[in-house]
């Protein structure tokens, strides 16, 4: 009897053990997810040239610390914070390519085709790039975007345009959805100036 009464206790702890663990699982609500998107501009009404111009946008380089899920705050020169509670729904690395694309459709000459490299089944004649080393967020929860932009002919052998780049946009208040779209505004930065270069080089022919 005693045997038997111990296996029932021990089944008894079992069962509760796995309905707590459940319930505490089941009580972590999932993360929000963000993407970040391109800037609301009306598309570019201008005609530099006759014929299609074609653009292709590399992925972008991004550090592997950034690649991530997760948001990530640098709370101190050398320490950062994952925001677990909030993450990016697909890899930033591929985010920022497919917004660096949809930005330039809008701010090239409406003669441009602009593709992001996943998409690209076309020949083009221009290839962007675009490597971040820094893209998060600092101790005040501003964006902060440090890197380098180029162009380059279509084999990247011949460097057409570059610049290296740095921007800190605030917040216009708490919480990482406006973070997120202070993002939004920096790299909408870093397209005006690439869109204003590839402007010069359609319209001057190139790439020769």
């Amino acid at each position: 009897m005693s045997l038997m009464m111990s296996l029932s206790r021990r089944v008894t702890a079992i069962a509760l053990l796995s309905l707590m663990t459940a319930c505490s699982s089941s009580s972590v609500p999932p993360p929000r997810l963000f993407v970040l998107s391109p800037l609301q501009v009306p598309p570019s009404g201008d005609h530099a040239v006759s014929g299609m111009t074609e653009i292709l946008v590399a992925q972008t380089q991004v550090p592997d610390y950034l690649d991530r899920p997760q948001i990530v705050e640098r709370t101190t020169s050398n320490e950062l914070k994952l925001v677990d509670e909030d993450q990016w729904a697909e890899r930033l690395s591929i985010n920022v390519s497919r917004v660096v694309a949809q930005n330039l459709t809008t701010m090239v000459p409406a003669d441009a085709n602009v593709a992001a490299a996943a998409r690209a089944s076309l020949p083009y004649e221009f290839q962007v790039s675009v490597s971040l080393n820094n893209f998060e967020l600092d101790q005040s929860g501003a964006a902060i975007l440090e890197g380098r932009w180029s162009v380059t002919n279509a084999e990247g052998t011949k460097e057409l345009a570059a610049a290296n780049v740095s921007m800190r946009e605030p917040a216009k208040q708490p919480g990482i959805a406006a973070a997120v779209e202070a993002m939004n505004a920096n790299l909408g930065g870093v397209c005006r100036d690439i869109a204003a270069e590839l402007k010069k080089l359609v319209a001057a022919g190139q790439p020769k």
